[in-house]
């Protein structure tokens, strides 16, 4: 049975009022906005993660093997894709040993402001590749990830959007970033 917030307890909802459930719905739907608002900076609490990390009580440690990326603008007048080649990820655990299978998140920090610079391109079963701000992807046998098949940049330098945009990569199910790498079209 309905429940209404009126001050005057519980009982049926005799006609128009706002339902308690609606309420927590609402207030439900706007926290994480309003903590993410408050509690992070955007692409300057992303940058400011170690390359190096280790997962919360996991042990797992992930790396870039850079700690940031760059490469020339394309020259060509039409959207050219090139690929962004030498980005590699690097997944081992505590003791340094590689873990393959695993499978990582790989996103783009500032992805709106950079996608006429950088994205990931994905064609697999579609007609036209599509261009995103994210990639899962497992990791090899060597427990690493290289991004050149995926991460690609254009003809408008990064600076010129106004982004800083970095690379980060996290266990899929997991909300601690292993590893963070700066990115630039220039």
């Amino acid at each position: 049975m309905p429940e209404r917030v009126d001050g005057e307890g519980r009982g049926p909802e005799p006609g128009p009022g706002m339902s308690r459930r609606s309420v927590l719905r609402t207030a439900g739907a706007l926290l994480p906005g309003l903590v993410l608002g408050v509690g992070a900076g955007g692409t300057a609490s992303a940058a400011s993660v170690p390359e190096a990390a280790t997962a919360a009580g996991s042990g797992i440690r992930g790396a870039f093997s850079a700690p940031g990326y760059g490469w020339p603008a394309t020259t060509s007048r039409a959207p050219v894709a090139a690929p962004a080649t030498g980005v590699l990820f690097v997944l081992t655990s505590a003791h340094g040993r590689p873990l393959a299978g695993r499978r990582v998140r790989f996103s783009l920090g500032s992805f709106h402001a950079a996608r006429p610079g950088l994205w990931f391109e994905v064609s697999e079963g579609r007609k036209s590749p599509g261009r995103h701000g994210y990639l899962d992807l497992d990791t090899d046998a060597q427990g690493t990830v290289v991004l050149d098949r995926w991460l690609r940049y254009g003809a408008v330098p990064t600076a010129a959007a106004g982004a800083r945009p970095v690379v980060r990569a996290q266990l899929v199910g997991s909300e601690t970033i292993l590893a963070a790498a700066h990115l630039s079209v220039s």
